[in-house]
């Protein structure tokens, strides 16, 4: 299999609502390519984590640059559930550029659902 180029987006997730994740906890954080509004997103990789606490929430991305098209629309977004109920999601987009070398941390803000 040929060697095939990748890039790794990092960050972390927070919430502004003043309380703790209960045990159990996951968090789920995908990249995904929202560019045809009639189409459901594509998502190009996701990292789960089980066992979140509510410090910490960091993220790391690796995608493929043969999947990031010119002229696309990317955005992460993340969600915490517990037992498959959803707590927090991201409720706005999350914009980011890929394939360059300067992205830096990227702090994406989830909303009580």
């Amino acid at each position: 299999m040929p060697h095939q180029a990748v890039k790794t987006l990092s960050g972390s997730v927070h919430y502004l609502a003043r309380i703790g994740l209960l045990p159990g906890s996951t968090l789920t954080v995908s990249l995904l390519d929202i560019t045809q509004a009639d189409a459901p997103a594509k998502e190009l990789t996701a990292q789960v984590i089980p066992e979140v606490a509510t410090a910490g929430l960091h993220f790391n991305l690796t995608y493929k640059l043969a999947d990031v098209l010119p002229g696309h629309t990317y955005v992460i977004h993340a969600r915490i559930t517990l037992n498959e109920q959803l707590i927090f999601t991201s409720k706005k987009p999350h914009l980011v550029v890929l394939g360059v070398d300067y992205v830096q941390g990227q702090s994406v803000l989830v909303d009580l659902a």
